[in-house]
């Protein structure tokens, strides 16, 4: 039996070993709302495009199968301002021609029903049957159109690009390949776990002791986890260094 979304993601949080609050702090999405995915009640007060990332932060945060993920996420792409124009004016045309073939049809029996009397008067009258087989044409002839509608409202659809944030642009794709290297040091004792976000193959564990260091290279983005955070400084390729804050927590690194 498959496991429900929000079971997939609690257990992948648990075997990280993280709370939700440690979660909010590193992928910067309030604990509320991770809670509220992990219980199915994707029906939070935020437009969709907002429900729709943090989804797909988190997901991507604790390692899962994205493309498999997105698949099965209950909020569905927003439409482009594009899309949106282009469905109302197909919808407005639709409804325009509708209403002309509605109007027609009441001008049909209008004009049947004044032959029909004039003809009682002075000759045969005609029969129902083939003003029923008229009503019929028109009904069907509706119906084409609104399936017409119908499928290009589905093709518009399927062509809008999917709602944000996008997935990994080509150039953050060639970065992956590239191999990094970051360098840790520690102001006093500290413990450190580093793993590869891709397959959480561990990359470092252990304690990095008062005024040492501790490189790492790797390709794919990465996740540091401390228990200490004041005493750790991450310098990285760039020469940029990063500060975490005190206590148990952990960072992203890509």
């Amino acid at each position: 039996m498959s496991k429900n979304l929000g079971n997939l993601f609690a257990e992948a949080r648990r075997e990280k070993g993280l709370s939700l609050d440690e979660i909010a702090e590193m992928i910067h999405i309030k604990a509320e709302y991770l809670e509220a995915i992990e219980e199915e009640k994707f029906d939070f007060n935020l437009p969709g495009i907002y429900r729709r990332g943090f989804y797909k932060s988190y997901a991507d945060f604790l390692g899962l199968n994205l493309d498999d993920m997105m698949v099965k996420c209950p909020v569905k792409p927003f439409e482009t301002m594009e899309s949106s124009r282009k469905r109302r004016e197909m919808v407005s045309q639709v409804a325009k021609k509708t209403q002309e073939v509605n109007l027609e049809k009441v001008k049909t029996s209008f004009s049947d029903d004044v032959e029909g009397e004039s003809t009682s008067q002075n000759g045969p009258k005609v029969s129902p049957v083939n003003r029923a087989a008229a009503m019929k044409i028109v009904g069907m002839v509706g119906g084409v159109i609104l399936l017409i509608l119908l499928l290009c409202v589905i093709v518009i659809t399927i062509s809008s690009p999917s709602s944000l944030p996008k997935e990994m642009t080509k150039q953050e794709d060639v970065n992956e390949l590239v191999e990094k290297k970051i360098t840790m040091s520690a102001k006093g004792d500290i413990k450190v776990m580093v793993r590869s976000e891709e397959d959480r193959a561990k990359l470092f564990s252990g304690t990095i002791q008062k005024g040492g260091e501790q490189v790492i290279t790797y390709k794919a983005p990465i996740q540091i986890f401390f228990d200490r955070g004041e005493f750790l400084v991450i310098e990285l390729a760039n020469g940029e260094l990063l500060h975490p804050d005190s206590g148990r927590g952990g960072i992203q690194i890509k």
